[in-house]
């Protein structure tokens, strides 16, 4: 296989990247299923996974989609026509989590907020990661649009504007 074609990055906030504490804050077997899942099929496939068991387009958040990781790292990697390493077995473990993403520029996916579904599966909890992963994408563009600001207003002139 070929390099990625889409980049993932993590929304950074106060010095710290939420999803990556997500992330690292899982138990093994789910953590290296994100991780697999992160690498192998967001990072190749970006927005398409939305037309798959995947992904979807979250209603009422726009720009914002689901990520979706229903298997461990081995059957992942298995699905993918990847060689599974020695360390993954494959496992009976439920695994259910989602991060909440947002497409942008030259095909980079920025991972806004993450959660263990499996751990708590009510509306109310999706309903509050919509929400975080939602003030995230505005802070973001916030952000986004006052560097853009801030580097048009360098090396311009304060001469005469031409026609």
């Amino acid at each position: 296989m070929s390099g990625a074609a889409w980049t993932l990055e993590f929304y950074e906030e106060d010095g710290r990247e939420p999803v990556l504490d997500f992330l690292r804050g899982l138990d093994e077997l789910k953590e290296q299923a994100l991780a697999a899942a992160l690498r192998n099929v967001l990072a190749y496939e970006g927005i398409g996974v939305c037309g798959s068991s995947w992904g979807k387009w979250v209603p009422g958040a726009p720009g914002i989609f689901e990520f979706r990781v229903r298997h461990d790292a081995a059957t992942i990697l298995r699905e993918r026509g990847l060689p599974v390493p020695e360390h993954l077995k494959e496992t009976s473990a439920d695994v259910l989590l989602r991060v909440f993403c947002h497409a942008h520029g030259r095909k980079v996916v920025l991972l806004l907020a993450g959660y263990d579904k499996g751990k708590e599966p009510s509306a109310k909890r999706q309903n509050a990661e919509i929400k975080r992963a939602r003030q995230r994408l505005t802070r973001w563009k916030a952000q986004q649009r006052a560097r853009a600001k801030q580097a048009g207003g360098r090396g311009q002139s304060r001469g005469k504007r031409r026609s």
